[in-house]
């Protein structure tokens, strides 16, 4: 079975995956690549570029992303007003409040930012800053001594290291993808090797990874669907795992069914 025609079996067909267990090594980390690829760019790139598109080119996107500001002897003004207040999942408490028309950072105390991990406050004058695990920072931006700014120059400036950036960005997300998708293999096949040994199949680990490899088939699938929906749900990546054990528990009943001979029950 060629790799391509893999990537359709190990989505609805349970009993490929006891000939998945067989393939050579290099061909199973091909298809890993070739899945991490297809993934990235379903659920990454084209999102970006429809996005993109949508502004009507990236300087178009900047500028609504971007709101109108004038940084000028060290006092800023921003034309709209912000207060963002949300917890992530993986991000923690988030507080984002941007307004120059009043002295909000005196206003605020470093009691009020303890339900948040990571913080931006900034008024005309001053800017208040706090990273996960870190202490509160209060700055003016006379110390930053960022000199006279507006909107327009800020984006002439970022404009020529923009396609640098992005290369470096690009490289950056492709090393964790694939770090990622590896590494959550090698997580489903530690819990593979669990219910392996549970199901008396006697696989070993090697064959089990393998297996764990193209169990994510499904779960990509999954995930690349739910990178277009316009809402969240909650430890999304509990569902992504249970997808790729439930097929590692298919496969093994398979495999031990038909190739070791053991009666059909109703769970293992």
């Amino acid at each position: 079975m060629n790799i391509f025609a893999e990537l359709l079996h190990s989505v609805y067909d349970f009993k490929s995956y006891t000939g998945f267990r067989k393939n050579g090594t290099g061909k199973v980390l091909l298809y890993g690549l070739l899945l991490s690829a297809i993934y990235f760019v379903i659920s990454f790139v084209l999102p970006v570029m429809v996005t993109i598109v949508g502004f009507g080119g990236f300087s178009n996107l900047a500028k609504e992303t971007i709101p109108d500001f004038r940084l000028e002897d060290g006092r800023l003004w921003v034309e709209k007003t912000y207060d963002i207040q949300e917890y992530d999942t993986y991000q923690g408490g988030i507080y984002l409040k941007v307004d120059t028309s009043r002295s909000i950072t005196e206003e605020i105390t470093d009691v009020d930012l303890l339900p948040f991990d990571r913080v931006l406050i900034m008024d005309a004058e001053h800017m208040i800053v706090k990273n996960e695990g870190s202490a509160v920072i209060r700055i003016s931006y006379d110390d930053l001594d960022f000199g006279n700014m507006t909107r327009d120059e800020f984006l002439k400036e970022i404009g020529a290291f923009l396609p640098i950036f992005l290369w470096i960005m690009m490289v950056v997300v492709v090393c964790v993808s694939l770090l990622g998708f590896f590494g959550g293999a090698l997580v489903i096949a530690v819990i593979g090797s669990i219910m392996s040994a549970v199901m008396g199949c006697g696989l070993k680990f090697g064959e089990i990874y393998k297996l764990a490899i193209y169990s994510r088939t499904p779960a990509f699938l999954v995930d690349s669907v739910y990178s277009w929906l316009p809402f969240t749900i909650g430890y999304f990546y509990v569902i992504n795992y249970g997808i790729s054990v439930f097929y590692l528990w298919k496969a093994f009943r398979y495999i031990r069914e038909e190739e070791m001979g053991y009666p059909k029950n109703n769970w293992t």
